[in-house]
């Protein structure tokens, strides 16, 4: 019988971009990463999880947590056999790798890290821990909380169907092709390269697609969130077209409020297409310039993100069917 078996992806560069100069960002240093995984070990372990697979990585977080927290770990940890590029390769990989033997996996990082990992994760409940720069897809969760949340759900306390949901994503098509995804945003801009990959400048940026928008999110599905706001939950999306129109100002980096002006909003039904107008595109995917498209660009917004722990629902029935009794 496999054992219980939880993986762990900490993305080292999250919360360490350019944003922290061109921005205000603040840095999210590899330390904290080592505390948090240093708590969920010991969480984890108290609450049944019998093995972790970990992506290896350029810092050695796990490594590192490991060591800091001694003999008071027992639980078995085994770093996944991959080579290391020290870029999203290492995010996709591990997510590969771990598909078929875990019950949930850990994602340590941002926006961006939790698009890699939903290319691969398929039905494999997440917990996304928010240490990037935008955070809108993962939860600020303290990493006890998290452990335990992870813990009910893999070790078959909390089912699936009964503590996950289904989240939503922006599938992205060239000439009627998939070529890409996004969690939260997809924006066409007028940049020429990819670069630091970070947006920051209003004056490069089209049109924003938007899985979810509120006036409370960081990045730049702030935009549309000034106009209307739509939740993970909404089976809505929503589409901006910018230039001469209706201006507002946005939060589209720590720190940077934009002036920003808006020619065209549009609600979008779960699964409608929409044809954006920019092309050819450097498109940012969740605040990342990423994806270069020439051809005709439609998009839309469906049901088949990753499967991610809704922890205080998790939580509720764990707890009801006395998982922490003594």
């Amino acid at each position: 019988m496999r054992k219980i078996t939880v993986g762990i992806i900490a993305n080292p560069e999250s919360g360490r971009d350019i944003r922290r100069l061109i921005a205000h960002a603040s840095v999210f240093d590899n330390m904290e990463k080592v505390n948090i995984v240093k708590r969920l070990l010991l969480i984890m372990q108290e609450l049944g999880v019998e093995k972790v697979l970990a992506m290896p990585e350029t810092f050695g977080i796990v490594p590192a947590a490991l060591h800091a927290v001694g003999e008071q770990v027992s639980l078995e940890v085994e770093m996944l056999p991959m080579k290391v590029f020290g870029d999203w390769r290492d995010t996709l990989k591990a997510t590969e790798l771990m598909r078929d033997k875990v019950n949930v996996i850990i994602v340590i990082g941002g926006d961006g890290t939790n698009r890699v990992v939903a290319k691969a994760s398929g039905e494999i409940p997440l917990m996304p821990i928010s240490t990037g720069t935008n955070n809108v897809f993962p939860y600020m969760i303290e990493a006890t909380i998290a452990g335990a949340a992870v813990s009910a759900i893999a070790t078959g306390v909390v089912k699936p169907e009964e503590g996950t949901y289904k989240t939503k994503r922006i599938e992205l098509y060239e000439n009627e092709e998939l070529r890409d995804i996004a969690l939260i945003d997809a924006v066409a801009t007028l940049h020429s390269f990819k670069g630091s990959k970070a947006v920051w400048k209003p004056e490069y940026l089209k049109e924003v697609v938007a899985s979810v928008s509120s006036p409370y999110n960081i990045g730049l599905s702030s935009i549309p969130g000034m106009l209307r706001e739509i939740t993970e939950k909404d089976d809505l999306g929503i589409y901006v077209e910018l230039g001469e129109g209706k201006a507002l100002k946005a939060p589209i980096a720590p720190g940077v409020f934009r002036s920003i002006k808006v020619k065209e909003v549009r609600t979008l039904e779960l699964n409608e297409e929409i044809e954006l107008k920019t092309s050819p595109s450097l498109l940012a995917l969740d605040g990342e310039r990423e994806t270069e498209i020439k051809g005709k660009i439609t998009a839309k917004i469906t049901r088949n993100g990753p499967r991610v722990i809704d922890y205080k629902k998790t939580l509720k029935i764990a707890a009801e069917r006395g998982f922490f009794s003594d």
